[in-house]
């Protein structure tokens, strides 16, 4: 069955520790703006990873044909022979989870490589598809019932007097 990679938003703290132990996974350095996972601090003490969900919205879109799905895992892959790093799977992406790397100038994509796992506070993991889902709508209801009150925190001005 296929795998993908989810988050606990209220287990992350955007400490980065993801980015690094990926981007030294791939590359043997330890660079976030190398990483196929990226931290995005919305406001502070809301911090969400943003990666592949393996949707493979990307493979039609590459010219070169460098994107693919792997057969037995599922995972979609980047053939590094092929990819010329024109960057139209980065715009194919709705997620933002694909990028040209600066140095290979190679698309980069998490590939369900685990390095990332190794997050000090557990808030990645790789499930099957099945427990994603379910997973998914758990934390969209949860989200959506209190969105409203941070809103309102956010962005509430009281009235003039």
């Amino acid at each position: 069955m296929a795998r993908v990679l989810v988050a606990d938003n209220e287990l992350c703290t955007g400490c980065g520790i993801c980015e690094l132990l990926c981007s030294y996974a791939k590359f043997k350095v330890f660079n976030p703006r190398r990483a196929a996972i990226h931290v995005v601090k919305l406001e502070p003490g809301m911090d969400t990873p943003i990666f592949c969900t393996q949707c493979g919205l990307c493979i039609p879109s590459c010219p070169e044909g460098a994107l693919s799905r792997n057969p037995q895992t599922q995972v979609v892959v980047v053939d590094k022979e092929k990819c010329t790093g024109c960057g139209v799977c980065v715009l194919a992406c709705p997620y933002g989870a694909i990028h040209v790397d600066p140095v290979t100038n190679k698309a980069v994509k998490c590939e369900l490589c685990g390095y990332c796992l190794k997050c000090p506070q557990s808030a990645l993991k790789i499930v099957d598809v099945k427990e994603a889902v379910d997973w998914r709508r758990k934390n969209f209801a949860k989200a959506y019932t209190t969105a409203p009150q941070m809103f309102r925190k956010l962005w509430y001005k009281p009235p003039l007097k």
